[in-house]
């Protein structure tokens, strides 16, 4: 029981993780129009670029010392999908929009679309490098 826990919290932390790029992806008018900032597409570039540096390390390192060792912690790659729905259900509820003209771009759509069939690649491609990359070091060293 306690590694379902562990487990479904790794999952909740790669659902907030997309969520707060889908989020910056689809609330770039929103926030543009809020700010007054112009130069915002650049700058969520550059802070969606660091997200996913930051997402790479932190959940190698997470899935390493909650999850490793286990077939089972490939779970993760399909249990971040109730918490991703939830989220953006919340934040929907809480900031409905209320401006039409900060609906997103309808290419937005398609290119979130690619990155959910693309992002439970990248979950077990994280767990796999978290319990491959131990059992390689001591391969070398013995």
């Amino acid at each position: 029981m306690r590694y379902f826990f562990k487990l479904n919290v790794m999952s909740c932390i790669y659902a907030f993780l997309f969520f707060l790029h889908a989020e910056s992806l689809g609330n770039v008018y929103r926030l543009e129009r809020i700010t007054n900032w112009t130069g915002i597409y650049h700058a969520l570039n550059w802070a969606n670029l660091a997200l996913l540096v930051v997402s790479l390390i932190l959940c190698y390192w997470l899935s390493k010392r909650l999850v490793s060792g286990r077939k089972s912690a490939y779970a993760a790659a399909v249990l971040w999908i109730p918490y991703f729905i939830l989220l953006i259900w919340g934040f929907s509820m809480l900031f409905p929009l209320t401006n039409p003209g900060d609906d997103p771009a309808l290419v937005t759509g398609l290119i979130l679309m690619f990155e959910m069939i693309v992002f439970p690649f990248y979950i077990a491609f994280n767990t796999f490098l978290s319990a491959a990359v131990p059992a390689i070091r001591k391969g070398i060293k013995s």
